[in-house]
């Protein structure tokens, strides 16, 4: 890094958008109210409240800034509002049927009026039998018009093998409908997104993205474009998926489905490697819900055909299971029943101590009631709180319901949301075969440190490990992304009794064609080719199994294939299907190590703020330590029962664990 160089990166949650800026001396933190009606305004509030802290103009801060790096909420956000436009699909005559049912109001293509057949055909070898007609592809686009569709999307049985009629088909309807009057950007193949078998998820898979793509393309292209016009120079690296950044114009919508929480899982990982674990779990609790991650033996959890909108897609993705369970999970009495979430407040209103008009009571007004956090000193004192709010909608909601009192009341919400919690993640540890008692927690997000030692202790975990910028945890994972992009080429062959019948020279030259398109890319991403990492892999699948597996680059003997064979438990007379060959591309971008610090003393009562009284199981008001975690010093150790106040979070330490600060400056909690 020069010696003004800064590293931005930006995560938008449900409730707050969290920025994270690293720099030769530091690294910063900010946090900001995500803006649902326009995503770029949160966006560049983030950038704005960062050049502040560091005390400079906004103009100033974006020349001197080399990388911007932005997971975004856009795609997610739009397939949960159903707010995407209305989407025609033309399809091969006779593969049409069934896709979607005429019942399916609540898709992203509403009933079969919108799905037309065309008479066209490429076979199982990838040979174009059948051309498309171009009167036909013509009356189907203005009939799927005229019903409404505002986008046509073309998928076509085997394309994935050569898309010669899908072009065709776009072609001909750009130029009968040319982009001043359609729009641009209103026709899409499924080519663009899938080149891998199975018509019926290639289709879905275009259909995600083609819902998606517009309002993505503009709120990225706008935020780069606002950055640009202040004095930033450089592309914006949207956050992937798949585990990657890629610039904008190199951008897939669909990739940026789930982005925020795939970047705090890596972040977990590369926490992981630091401390040198075999097995841990992430733990973000955002206001909104709680993302989790688990990567056991080194191992992400890949899922390579994830559900998106109920449909399943070819986008392999970083697996992050999702619960209803947040500051912001609202609290409900039913029949003498307590439920927590799913529901959330959200930001606006937001929970009723945010006296935003929220008149429900959350698990954040539960902690508020609880004295756990300090309504004068939420954010760092950004935001003032209303104690007497928590309690009215405790009171009326939750306690009268339930004849207890408010803070009774308050502890049985915190309880049942820390058990829901706990119940996701015993139940993702089993489906891996993991001991809980073996696993090390990273827990973060705004509620994260909140509630990690009351929902790990119900888990049966014992170690968790959080960072100084808890809250902003997910925007240090995109700090630590680098560029990917991913090529994939069908491959249609098999492994049948140990004997691959795999074209070496075929391969080769697939290899070769993806690598040459990889390093124009790249290229276009301002790396040279020397810098660029390539890695080939191919998508194979037994039966319902389907696994990911590295092979050489190069195919020269069977043995080469024996990692496929390997990924597998299959019997000799097995057939292996060789689906898809897949061309990771990476170009690294300097991110900042963690700085090791020496350890001292074990005292933390230089940190001590004060005490006031809070509400704790069994024992019930007790006059409580409280401590600054910033004034914490490496070696420091605080035993339970404490509360640690943080700028962005507040940590809820119960007297049966103890919260250390480590020579990373990170705090480890241990029963």
């Amino acid at each position: 890094m020069a010696e003004d160089d800064y590293y931005v990166s930006i995560d938008t949650g449900g409730t707050f958008t969290d920025g994270y800026v690293s720099y030769p001396d530091g690294s910063t933190t900010v946090k900001v109210p995500t803006t649902d009606h326009d995503l770029t305004v949160c966006f560049r509030n983030c950038i704005d409240k960062a050049a502040d802290k560091l005390d400079k103009p906004t103009e100033e801060f974006l020349v001197d800034t080399d990388v911007i790096r932005f997971s975004t909420t856009i795609g997610t956000n739009t397939i949960i509002e159903r707010s995407g436009p209305k989407i025609g699909l033309i399809a091969t005559a006779g593969e049409e049927d069934g896709l979607f049912s005429a019942e399916d109001d609540d898709g992203l293509i509403s009933g079969e009026d919108l799905v037309i057949g065309v008479e066209e055909r490429t076979d199982a070898d990838g040979e174009v039998v059948d051309p498309v007609d171009a009167d036909e592809v013509q009356a189907a686009a203005k009939t799927l018009m005229n019903r409404g569709a505002k986008l046509i999307l073309i998928s076509f049985a085997n394309s994935f093998h050569d898309e010669t009629n899908e072009e065709r088909a776009r072609t001909v309807i750009e130029t009968e409908y040319p982009p001043h009057y359609l729009g641009p950007n209103q026709v899409l193949t499924a080519n663009e997104v899938s080149s891998r078998p199975g018509y019926r998820t290639r289709t879905y898979t275009a259909l995600v993205n083609a819902y998606v793509h517009r309002p993505m393309a503009r709120s990225l292209y706008k935020a780069e474009d606002d950055a640009r016009n202040s004095g930033y120079s450089n592309p914006l690296l949207i956050g992937q998926s798949t585990g990657g950044v890629a610039g904008v114009s190199k951008t897939v919508a669909l990739h940026t489905y789930n982005s925020g929480p795939v970047a705090g899982v890596l972040g977990a990982d590369a926490f992981r490697e630091l401390y040198d674990l075999e097995s841990v779990m992430s733990a973000d609790m955002g206001g909104t819900s709680i993302d989790l991650g688990t990567i056991v033996d080194g191992e992400l959890e890949r899922n390579l055909l994830p559900e998106v909108a109920d449909m399943p897609v070819h986008v392999p993705m970083i697996d992050v299971h999702t619960a209803g369970a947040g500051g912001g999970s609202v609290a409900s009495v039913s029949d003498g029943e307590l439920s927590v979430g799913p529901e959330s407040a959200g930001a606006e209103p937001g929970p009723a101590c945010y006296d935003l008009g929220g008149f429900q009571p959350t698990t954040t007004d539960a902690d508020v009631a609880l004295g756990y956090i300090d309504p004068d000193y939420f954010l760092g004192g950004d935001q003032q709180l209303s104690a007497d709010r928590a309690e009215e909608a405790i009171e009326r909601q939750v306690a009268d319901p339930l004849d207890a009192s408010v803070a009774e009341a308050a502890l049985q919400v915190r309880r049942r949301v820390d058990r829901n919690i706990a119940d996701s993640i015993e139940s993702q540890l089993a489906e891996r075969g993991e001991d809980p008692a073996d696993v090390t927690l990273i827990a973060y997000g705004g509620a994260g440190p909140t509630h990690c030692c009351t929902f790990a202790a119900a888990a049966g975990v014992n170690r968790i490990i959080t960072a100084p910028a808890a809250a902003e945890f997910s925007a240090f994972g995109g700090a630590t992304l680098d560029v990917e992009h991913r090529y994939s080429a069908a491959l249609g062959e098999t492994i049948a009794g140990d004997v691959p019948s795999v074209d070496g020279n075929a391969f080769r030259r697939t290899v070769e064609r993806l690598e040459a398109e990889a390093i124009q890319d790249m290229a276009g991403e301002g790396f040279d080719a020397d810098d660029v990492a390539l890695q080939t892999s191919i998508l194979a699948r037994l039966g319902d199994e389907t696994h990911e597996v590295d092979v050489p680059s190069r195919i020269g003997g069977p043995d080469d294939l024996d990692p496929v064979i390997d990924a597998f438990d299959a019997d000799p007379e097995d057939e292996i299907d060789l689906d898809t060959l897949v061309l990771t591309a990476v170009g690294p971008v300097a991110t900042e190590d963690l700085d090791r610090h020496e350890l001292g003393d074990a005292d933390p009562s230089d940190a001590r703020k004060g005490s006031r009284e809070a509400y704790w199981p069994v024992d019930g008001w007790v006059e409580t330590d409280v401590y600054q975690r910033e004034e914490l010093e490496p070696g420091n150790v605080v035993e339970g029962r404490a509360l640690i106040e943080a700028t962005d979070t507040t940590y809820v330490v119960p007297d049966d664990w103890t919260y250390t600060i480590d020579e990373y400056a990170n705090g480890i909690i241990e029963r």
